[in-house]
């Protein structure tokens, strides 16, 4: 991780300059279609994008030389011999291979369940929110509340979902292989279910908790430091209690519910479904709501500026992975009282 984040650092400037020029060089000239979309996405990227890009650039790169040296590929053996043996103590250990994933015939009804519970609820919070007045609508000229809406605009419902969902479904699919299908797996290798889902979701929420705060500036994106400018600005976050209550707890909460709904099913299909409803929920709440400016500093410990932030979507959350644990519950057999 510390490697991934000092090589980004690193890269970031240098991805920033190439994107520029890119955008530059095709700003008055046709090339081919993906050459012409990255050129354009680069033009109106802002520097905390490009390191953004440059993280996940280096994480990739830096992934192969962790394989090897987590032998993978290669013939399990006992856990003596793999790398976890050097620092896992014995009660956290397990003996065995894991729990690799298996065909799961139940896949598409785990996934749309998923889905629809997921971000069923999540919007189900959104609308409470609005109307406590916490949000307002993007085309209306007030909140529920009375405050007047500074930047009324019409919502394009189906523009919203042709933007969001493509996205929403690359970065659920991408990270819940990486995470529950890669990660998971080799944590289950080495600890208990229990230490392999807590730490696996602390690293989820860190990773994510590494964007760039809202509104990061750097003043000369070009500078051989300016990633490291930028990381100590992301770090700072860590500093503050409000961001680490309403954001950093919700992460890890969030990386729980998946994982433990890809230990009790041996598959991907609902972490993947749940992912995607979140993901699809948060982001047309997005395209059709402001936050209200100006609220009391307590209320912002309890809903923030989106629907992943304070207690309030923590608890959503919480009901999600009850509702995941009962889906999940192993029936028990019906007893045959003719015998």
């Amino acid at each position: 991780m510390a490697a991934a984040l000092i090589l980004g650092a690193i890269l970031a400037p240098w991805l920033y300059q190439v994107g520029k020029g890119l955008a530059e060089v095709f700003d008055d000239k046709k090339g081919n279609g993906p050459v012409n979309f990255i050129a354009k996405a680069a033009g109106r990227a802002d520097f905390p994008k490009f390191f953004d890009r440059s993280l996940m650039l280096s994480a990739f790169v830096l992934l192969f030389p962790l394989c090897s040296w987590l032998r993978l590929g290669k013939t399990p053996g006992c856990f003596r011999d793999t790398p976890w043996s050097l620092s896992l103590p014995d009660n956290v250990t397990v003996r065995d291979c894991g729990q690799p994933l298996r065909k799961n015939p139940d896949g598409w009804w785990q996934f749309g369940t998923g889905f629809f519970v997921a971000a069923g609820l999540l919007l189900l919070s959104g609308w409470l929110m609005l109307q406590a007045g916490c949000f307002i609508w993007k085309d209306a000229l007030y909140s529920s509340r009375g405050v007047p809406n500074k930047f009324p605009m019409a919502i394009d419902w189906i523009a919203g979902m042709k933007k969001v969902l493509p996205g929403a479904l690359t970065v659920t699919l991408i990270e819940e292989v990486l995470f529950r299908g890669i990660l998971l797996g080799i944590f289950l290798r080495a600890m208990r279910p229990a230490p392999a889902i807590a730490m696996l979701s602390f690293l989820f929420a860190f990773v994510h908790f590494l964007e760039p705060p809202h509104g990061a500036v750097v003043p000369d994106p070009e500078a051989a430091n300016a990633g490291f400018v930028l990381l100590g600005q992301i770090f700072g976050r860590f500093a503050d209690p409000m961001s680490m209550v309403s954001r950093f707890s919700i992460l890890a909460m969030v990386g729980v519910v998946l994982a433990y709904a890809r230990y009790r099913t041996s598959s991907l299909w609902l972490p993947i479904g749940l992912h995607l409803g979140w993901a699809f929920g948060m982001g047309m709440f997005k395209v059709a709501t402001w936050p209200v400016m100006g609220l009391p500093e307590a209320a912002r410990w309890l809903i923030g500026m989106s629907l992943l932030e304070g207690l309030l979507p923590l608890s959503v959350i919480g009901v999600t992975g009850m509702l995941v644990h009962a889906m999940t519950r192993t029936r028990e057999p019906i007893a045959d009282y003719r015998s």
